[in-house]
């Protein structure tokens, strides 16, 4: 998938640990191709060396402010995540979709797989909506933990449950002790 191009990555400090970036220049531009959280059992630099063994430290300064971004985002700042270095194009047209959907739900708000479904007018895809998100290589900047199932239960998230429960809260979600969201936090749109 990435013949002959050098593979990058940049690793964030935060309080869940080293959050990776990994990226390749594409036209004198660099693209981010996959974000990992750290893992149980494995350093984000291990998780990175175990698919792209390739990969060399480095960070792009056309990357610097996306880097400071996520790390102000994790330490709670309000602060809009750029997505202009995000290698969305590489997602098929179907999570194309979602994800673009997806950065559109604003902080401190949740929408359902369902009703997401609904805004790419897919309305019976919420299952592929699903599937979508949990293959997302980009958490954080595209918001995949501001979807819920239409329970208010929060569902499954690739950084882990408690990843998606700490990010919710630090945006102003509230989740009960049931691991469900308020119902004031759901936003929907249809525009």
């Amino acid at each position: 998938m990435f013949y002959g191009k050098d593979i990058y990555y940049w690793l964030i400090a935060s309080t869940l640990g080293d959050i990776g970036i990994v990226w390749v220049h594409e036209e004198e531009a660099p693209v981010i191709i996959r974000v990992l959280f750290p893992r149980n059992g494995m350093s984000t630099t291990g998780m990175i060396k175990k698919d792209f063994p390739d990969a060399e430290e480095g960070l792009h300064g056309d990357l610097e402010k996306t880097c400071v971004s996520i790390g102000a985002f994790l330490d709670g700042a309000c602060v809009d995540l750029p997505v202009k270095f995000v290698g969305i194009d590489r997602c098929r047209d179907f999570q194309r979709r979602v994800l673009l959907e997806t950065t559109r739900i604003p902080r401190g708000s949740v929408t359902s797989y369902g009703t997401l479904a609904k805004m790419i007018s897919a309305p019976g895809a919420l299952r592929a909506v699903g599937s979508a998100l949990a293959r997302n290589p980009f958490p954080i900047i595209i918001p995949c933990h501001r979807v819920v199932r239409s329970d208010g239960c929060i569902g499954q998230f690739g950084g882990g449950t408690e990843v998606k429960k700490f990010l919710l809260r630090m945006e102003g979600v509230e989740i009960d002790n049931r691991g469900k969201v308020n119902t004031d936090a759901f936003f929907v749109t249809l525009a």
